[in-house]
């Protein structure tokens, strides 16, 4: 298998936390470039990885979109510029992983599809969760015939906030916490159902944050098969991560507590500085916590990363790609049009 070198866009939390550690440890990833709007930033995660190249500016996405060298760009950049980075990535030939959600709504993802789709290149939709442990491991029980016919999955995501203010602002992220979270659970319902989502009924409110975006949100999706999946999400819920799914099957369920159940429990009243990094979103050092278990494996983003990087070295399709960004916009689409309207709306796939 061929190394890949990868062009990372982007230095922020997800870079920097779950990306870049999981590109450490796949011998076929060889992380060439970092690129971002502040040169500063950029430098010091770039010697933090022992990444070679560092393109910065106003125009960073075109410096390491036009490098030569690289194969793949990594797009780990606010929503507002996911479409401008895989245009611009397509249009230079570059293969493509692009964070979740793919795009703000289904023009800007229809966009994105169109581009991958010319110019021929591997396009991957960085959707993590549906690579979680757990997930995968649930997904063979399911299609071992071992809980008969699933009808319903629920899943719950919450926290009490994001970590970056661009967040909080609909304009530049497509929405809220449904946007932010909700497209994880609803692709993570989808790839466990395995049928045509066709309608979505939805609620959304600004409960307990100072901001335009909903900080709550519930969505139930309606599959063609009359299953049922619901997505509850919250950025307004205290204690740290709380992730969850119950899958129930006409003979049997399954549950996963992937923030809760990790098999560690520790109790300190030492300093915060003796305690150092729990968990993502932990909003206490002090007390009970949870701590993870390498996180970046844990939430999927090894294997997810593993995954793409050996279909790009063979020139294969991924197993999620941008076509299924591309849903996952349609579905949520449908649910900002429920909250408006009060009624279920069917998922329009244009």
């Amino acid at each position: 298998m061929k190394r890949v070198n990868v062009g990372v866009l982007g230095y922020g939390f997800v870079q920097e936390t779950f990306h870049l550690p999981s590109y450490m440890e796949i011998p076929e990833a060889n992380v060439l470039a970092i690129a971002g709007r502040r040169r500063g930033k950029a430098e010091d995660v770039a010697r933090k990885f022992g990444i070679r190249k560092v393109y910065s500016g106003d125009d960073f996405i075109d410096k390491i979109c036009s490098d030569p060298e690289i194969d793949v760009i990594d797009v780990g950049l606010p929503n507002f510029l996911h479409q401008k980075a895989s245009v611009v990535a397509a249009e230079n030939g570059k293969h493509i992983i692009c964070e979740k959600p793919l795009a703000r709504n289904i023009d800007e993802a229809k966009i994105m599809v169109n581009a991958v789709e010319r110019y021929g290149v591997i396009d991957c939709y960085a959707e993590n969760q549906v690579f979680f442990p757990q997930v995968v491991r649930a997904k063979e029980i399911i299609e071992n015939g071992a809980i008969g016919k699933v009808f319903w999955v629920r899943s719950r995501e919450a926290h009490f906030g994001p970590h970056s203010d661009w967040f909080w602002n609909p304009n530049l992220a497509g929405g809220g916490v449904l946007m932010d979270m909700g497209c994880h659970s609803v692709e993570v319902a989808r790839y466990l159902i395995n049928k045509r989502p066709v309608e979505a009924s939805a609620w959304a409110a600004t409960l307990v944050h100072d901001t335009r975006a909903e900080d709550n949100s519930i969505a139930l999706i309606r599959y063609d098969g009359g299953e049922l999946s619901q997505a509850e999400n919250s950025w307004a819920a205290h204690g740290g991560l709380d992730l969850r799914f119950e899958i129930y099957g006409s003979e049997g369920a399954i549950f996963i507590d992937t923030t809760r159940e990790t098999g560690i429990r520790v109790f300190t009243v030492a300093s915060e500085e003796k305690v150092g990094y729990v968990v993502e979103k932990a909003e206490v050092k002090r007390g009970w916590m949870y701590p993870i278990w390498r996180e970046h494996e844990l939430y999927g983003y090894l294997s997810e990363l593993q995954h793409f990087i050996s279909c790009i070295s063979r020139g294969e399709k991924p197993r999620e790609t941008f076509r299924d960004g591309y849903i996952v916009n349609c579905i949520l689409d449908a649910c900002y049009k429920s909250i408006r309207t009060k009624r279920w709306e069917t998922i329009i796939y244009s």
